[in-house]
């Protein structure tokens, strides 16, 4: 998804290990907004922080051995 004029990177969603890009969506809460990245295929949540937070997701890094 794109946003700001990147694209997220590919995840591999930890519920069914399916790889893509996640779903980008805001909602609206009585004090604040959230951001939240679900799997585009079971749906489930992936990420979820306060929109104020910034849009720090592109920046964490995945180490693997």
């Amino acid at each position: 998804m794109e946003c700001g004029g990147k694209m997220d990177k590919e995840v591999i969603c930890p519920w069914c290990e399916t790889r893509g890009v996640p779903e980008l969506r805001t909602l609206k809460k009585e004090d604040c907004s959230v951001r939240e990245r679900r799997c585009r295929k079971c749906g489930r949540v992936l990420a979820a922080y306060l929109q104020e937070e910034g849009d720090f997701m592109r920046k964490i890094r995945k180490f693997s051995n």
